[in-house]
């Protein structure tokens, strides 16, 4: 708006910019208008000149929404979430910093009580039934390709052996690496199968992981 010269003129516009100023107060300052955030009494074209094209971000549309996008940019369509307990947990409660006990016959399962609050300091293991029944858990990897899973395979080895306790491991797919944990002298689950989880954890995979394509906002 250019103000004209005349203090009537003036005193007029000045009185019509506050009318314009409350309006905008009251409903909530600013506006959309197409993709643009436009402030009341900003031209939006100052406003590109200002801010740029692309600054800040528009709220999806109800047709964006119903389409789901977020699923299509955001990660992988396989990715897993894990919500990952604080290391100073892992200090405290300290299954990295055991050691795998000899089971000898006669050993007992653990109860289920003991079981979850195990496993909740075992990110990404699942508790599940392997395929003679037993309670064991379980961890997936995607890897890069067959060679990284045999490479997988080797890493947990070496672990393994140090703690002379040993998962049942398997690559389908090519690609797809699990790992069962459990203590067949007890027909169940221990805490040596815990202590063997968090330290497999605790192994460096990051080279044996695809790499992502960067993803973008829509």
């Amino acid at each position: 708006m250019q103000l004209a010269a005349g203090p009537a003129r003036l005193s007029q516009q000045l009185g019509v910019l506050k009318k314009v100023g409350a309006a905008a107060q009251r409903r909530g300052i600013a506006a959309r208008r197409g993709t643009l955030q436009v402030c009341a009494g900003v031209d939006p074209h100052v406003e590109r000149s200002l801010m740029g094209e692309n600054f800040g971000a528009r709220d999806p549309t109800a047709g964006e929404i119903g389409s789901n996008f977020g699923d299509k940019v955001l990660g992988n369509y396989d990715t897993e979430h894990v919500i990952k307990p604080p290391e100073a947990m892992a200090e405290i409660m300290g299954l990295k910093a055991k050691k795998c006990v000899p089971c000898e016959g006669g050993a007992q399962p653990l109860p289920e009580t003991e079981v979850n609050r195990l496993a909740k300091q075992c990110p990404g293991w699942r508790v599940v039934k392997n395929r003679e029944g037993v309670d064991c858990i379980s961890h997936e990897w995607k890897v890069r390709n067959f060679n990284a899973g045999l490479d997988l395979f080797q890493r947990i080895a070496v672990v393994a052996e140090e703690q002379g306790h040993h998962p049942d491991l398997h690559l389908t797919d090519y690609r797809t690496v699990t790992a069962e944990m459990t203590t067949h002298a007890a027909k169940g689950l221990t805490e040596n199968d815990f202590i063997m989880a968090a330290k497999i954890n605790d192994i460096d995979v990051a080279d044996l992981l695809p790499k992502r394509k960067p993803k973008f906002w829509a």
